[in-house]
């Protein structure tokens, strides 16, 4: 399935906002390969923006985790605008200890 995605730079952070609002199996391996060819790009400060999104499974999540450990400790992933249900498996899975997560694209940016 094609996934609709948006990134652009912003002080030399770059912001991926999906715009699904099912961030599941269906779209998870687009949606990782598009991440792992940011990567690859050289873009070590990614913030991305879940406005769109209001349910994620696993599968969305190890995306994530994916590219977390792909950029190692050369950069960072970092996460803003959560709903309610992302947020609650983030809690579940303890990933909350390992993915900052931030009210605002405004607020992600000025953590870098």
């Amino acid at each position: 399935m094609e996934i609709h995605v948006d990134v652009y730079e912003k002080s030399g952070i770059t912001v991926i906002k999906p715009l699904m609002k099912r961030f599941d199996a269906s779209v998870a391996s687009s949606f990782k390969q598009k991440l792992h060819v940011l990567i690859h790009q050289g873009n070590r400060k990614l913030l991305i923006d879940l406005e769109h999104v209001d349910f994620m499974d696993s599968s969305g999540l190890g995306t994530i985790i994916s590219g977390l450990s792909r950029i190692g400790d050369e950069g960072a992933i970092k996460l803003c605008c959560v709903s309610e249900q992302p947020r609650k498996l983030l809690q579940l899975t303890r990933l909350d200890r390992v993915l900052q997560e931030f009210a605002s694209e405004e607020t992600g940016l000025n953590s870098f």
